[in-house]
């Protein structure tokens, strides 16, 4: 008898964020394991899933990016499955889905970009851009949240993707522990971990 393949996905809204929102988590990982059902690699399926996250404004991620002290947004996202494919991003601005970005960049003879570099590089691949207008959590009621991710095994592949518009009122250029393979996230031949919390405390642990 053939052995089911072990099909798993999982989303999580970041520390911090509001267990009503939940919802918003159960979409992502819908749409990870419709991805997975139409036959999409396990590490497109991870990013489909925070994509999701990056467009629900009630995360810290993508639309709902929390502000810098100068008032504009910085996103950090990356990507990784259990064959070691890699691609990050570190204080990107003015693209909705830093993650999708992320993945390219997994794709490209890089594997971190940051700043202006990593903006060029998105612009370069037509990534859908987005204005300060409409990105950007002002909100006091989302002030605590934190990273998004997803994590995905499909029999023996593995895969962890994240996102995240960093601290509230954090300086410019500030990046946290997201785009660090063995800090944000990792994804292995036995398993994958998407991590959130304090990047900085994570980043000294490791």
């Amino acid at each position: 008898m053939t052995e089911k393949r072990k099909v798993v996905v999982l989303t999580h809204g970041g520390a911090g964020s509001n267990p009503a929102h939940a919802d918003g988590t159960a979409i992502a990982g819908q749409i990870g394991m419709m991805g997975l059902q139409t036959g999409e690699p396990v590490l497109d399926a991870a990013c489909a899933a925070v994509a999701t996250l990056e467009d629900d404004s009630r995360f810290n991620a993508g639309v709902g990016s929390h502000r810098r002290s100068n008032g504009r947004v910085q996103m950090d996202a990356s990507c990784m499955d259990s064959s070691g494919q890699f691609g990050a991003v570190a204080a990107l601005e003015g693209f909705r889905n830093p993650v999708q970005v992320a993945r390219i960049v997994s794709q490209s003879e890089y594997r971190v970009l940051a700043g202006a570099g990593a903006a060029e590089f998105a612009g370069n691949q037509e990534c859908q851009t987005i204005s300060e207008d409409e990105i950007g959590n002002t909100g006091k009621d989302f002030s605590t949240t934190d990273t998004v991710g997803c994590v995905i095994r499909d029999g023996d592949q593995f895969a962890a993707a994240l996102s995240t518009g960093g601290i509230k009122d954090a300086i410019p250029g500030r990046v946290g522990d997201v785009p660090f393979i063995g800090c944000g996230l990792y994804a292995g031949t036995q398993g994958a971990v998407a991590a959130t919390g304090d990047g900085e405390a994570i980043l000294k642990q490791m």
